[in-house]
């Protein structure tokens, strides 16, 4: 364009000095002729470099829709700025404008691809991925090339699990052009686990070119991994929630805001049947009047109208003459977002089988009653019996043990100057014997009492008791007198006769067995324990005993010395253990030859106990 304006602003000048020359007739007619010839000239050459220039602006054009159409819009404006034809600066002042524009627009693009849940895609016409916007999530957070996407189906990328239809449905919409919605399919990234696999949904429509025809797909893509994952937990929860309804004895129940039932689940309306039909659509007081008394609904009825929780409401149903259950209801009301009552629900329970249960464990309980009254009242004169007889057995048996020391008594006193020696000590050994046997017939009433007698509980000076039972010892011949350590404020529990024997044997046994003892000594002493008992340790430094002996002491008969030794009836610990347990105490013994024994026992204790 710059050039044809020279061209004809030189044109012009040759004219104007030609009529400059007026003087010069001759050349006049033929300067006209040359002015427009070259007019002519200058016109034709104008118009050809017009053509030229109009040809270069379509073609730039074209190139410039096209670099536009294909999306590198930055070629586009590069072209706009390599002008051929002249007066670059407007082209590049318009290129300028396009780069703000379209730059601002890329960048908010490339933000909302970069941070969005969704992701854009395209396709070309075959169905094979040609574009995936930015780096969406389906590619950053599972560490996908985007080599494994583009110029592929979706059903040739290997990490995409086909859908449940499979791909052919995919296909089958792409081949017909249509649009489709939320299409769900798994993705394995790689060195994924089955739990750390995502799900995508995609939803895409034709991408459609000017002329109407079809050039591919475009549309976009989501993570529903979360979704589906509370999709699995809900599913799994309410299978879980539907097991439990159907073989638990509770249900859950419902009823509208004019308080009829509404239909149960349907496992739970199998197990009821016929109830279940009749409770349907209906009031409780009016589908089973009979369940509760007229005052029990009046209640209930209160209850609900002024919409108050209730618990374990029961109610017995007579289904027919042969069938009766028994269901306990709680329930509490029900609103809406708005705060409007629209009913009640809760949980109900089959007990019918419990209440039948406790019936039954009832009527069991009272003949198992009568049988005990039964067995006590004959174990009782059993009792009664036995007692009897040991009191007429003691009887009998110490009427001629008396008779006997009584002769051995008359002998000794008429014919002691008559008799030797021999015959003095037989009769000595018949004393000695007589007065054994009442002391073993004795001990045996004792032990036949100690399991028969009823054992009042009262609070006992355990301390003073044993102060006495020491002070009525019989006197035995010793080495040494014994040097006796009681402890004060032993309070216990207990019938005092019965602890009297328990102290009079422990003792007695204490003293008996260190009087070959150079400095005998006798220890009683008592801890108080946390749980209201009193442990009691009675401690000697006599004779003792063999531990690998230990269980024949509590037993009858049982003893650890030689009789001639250490004389006893050899039934005064047995005695010692039965009036312990039936106070509910123990008793345990430690021992060494030659270095005494312990004897340790507890009792209940009672009042300010003796602490050590």
């Amino acid at each position: 364009m710059a050039a044809t304006l020279a061209v004809c602003a030189a044109a012009l000048s040759v004219s104007t000095a030609l009529h400059a020359h007026a003087a010069w007739p001759t050349w006049t007619a033929v300067g006209g002729v040359a002015t427009a010839l070259l007019a002519a000239l200058l016109m034709a050459w104008a118009a050809l470099v017009l053509r030229q220039q109009r040809h270069q602006l379509r073609q730039m054009a074209l190139r410039v829709t096209s670099d536009l159409e294909s999306g590198t819009w930055q070629d586009a404006m590069r072209a706009l700025r390599d002008d051929r034809g002249g007066a670059p600066s407007a082209f590049d002042t318009l290129a300028t404008g396009f780069e703000g524009v379209l730059e601002e627009s890329e960048r908010r693009w490339q933000t909302l691809a970069d941070l969005a849940a969704d992701w854009y895609w395209e396709t070309d016409a075959q169905h094979r991925l040609a574009w995936v916007s930015g780096a969406g999530p389906l590619i950053a957070s599972q560490a996908l090339r985007p080599s494994e996407l583009i110029g592929r189906r979706h059903d040739q990328v290997e990490v995409f699990d086909a859908p449940s239809d499979g791909w052919q449905a995919l296909h089958a919409v792409l081949d017909s052009a249509r649009p489709f919605r939320d299409l769900e399919f798994r993705v394995r990234p790689h060195g994924a686990t089955p739990e750390t696999r995502v799900w995508v949904a995609i939803s895409g429509r034709p991408r459609r070119h000017k002329g109407g025809a079809v050039v591919g797909y475009e549309g976009v893509g989501r993570d529903i991994s979360e979704r589906k994952r509370a999709h699995e937990r809900l599913r799994a929860s309410e299978q879980r929630w539907a097991l439990m309804a159907g073989l638990a004895t509770d249900y859950y129940w419902e009823t509208d805001a004019e308080h009829r039932m509404l239909p149960l689940r349907p496992e739970v309306a199998r197990r009821f049947g016929r109830l279940a039909d009749i409770t349907e659509g209906r009031t409780p007081w009016e589908s089973h009047p009979d369940a509760l008394s007229r005052e029990a609904w009046d209640q209930h009825r209160s209850d609900i109208v002024a919409r108050l929780p209730f618990k374990g409401v029961e109610m017995e149903i007579q289904l027919d003459p042969a069938r009766r259950r028994t269901v306990s209801l709680s329930g509490i009301p029900r609103f809406d977002g708005k705060g409007q009552f629209l009913g009640y629900h809760g949980i109900g329970r089959d007990i019918t089988l419990r209440r039948e249960a406790e019936r039954l464990l009832l009527r069991h309980n009272e003949a198992l009653q009568r049988a005990v009254a039964e067995r006590t009242e004959a174990l009782g004169r059993i009792n009664a019996d036995l007692d009897a007889f040991a009191r007429q057995l003691a009887h009998e048996l110490r009427t001629p043990i008396a008779h006997v020391q009584g002769l051995v008594q008359l002998l000794e006193s008429r014919l002691a100057a008559q008799l030797g020696p021999q015959e003095r000590e037989l009769i000595t050994l018949q004393g000695r014997a007589a007065t054994q046997m009442r002391a073993t017939v004795d001990a045996l009433l004792h032990l036949a009492r100690s399991t028969l007698q009823a054992l009042p509980q009262e609070p006992v000076d355990l301390s003073a008791l044993a102060r006495a039972a020491v002070a009525e010892l019989p006197v035995l011949p010793r080495r040494a007198p014994v040097q006796w350590h009681l402890a004060d404020g032993l309070h216990v529990v207990g019938a005092p006769t019965a602890l009297r024997l328990v102290l009079e044997n422990l003792l007695g046994n204490a003293a008996k067995f260190t009087r070959d003892t150079d400095a005998p000594r006798v220890w009683l002493q008592g801890r108080a324990d946390e749980d209201g008992w009193l442990t009691l340790q009675l401690r000697d430094n006599g004779a003792g005993f063999d531990m690998a002996q230990a269980d024949r002491l509590f037993k009858p008969f049982g003893r650890l010395h030689a009789e001639d030794r250490f004389a006893g009836t050899g039934i005064g610990l047995t005695l010692v253990q039965r009036i312990l347990e039936r106070h509910g105490g123990q008793i345990t013994a430690q021992g060494a030859p030659g270095q005494g024994a312990c004897f340790e026992f507890r009792l209940r204790a009672a009042g300010e106990a003796f602490k050590t």
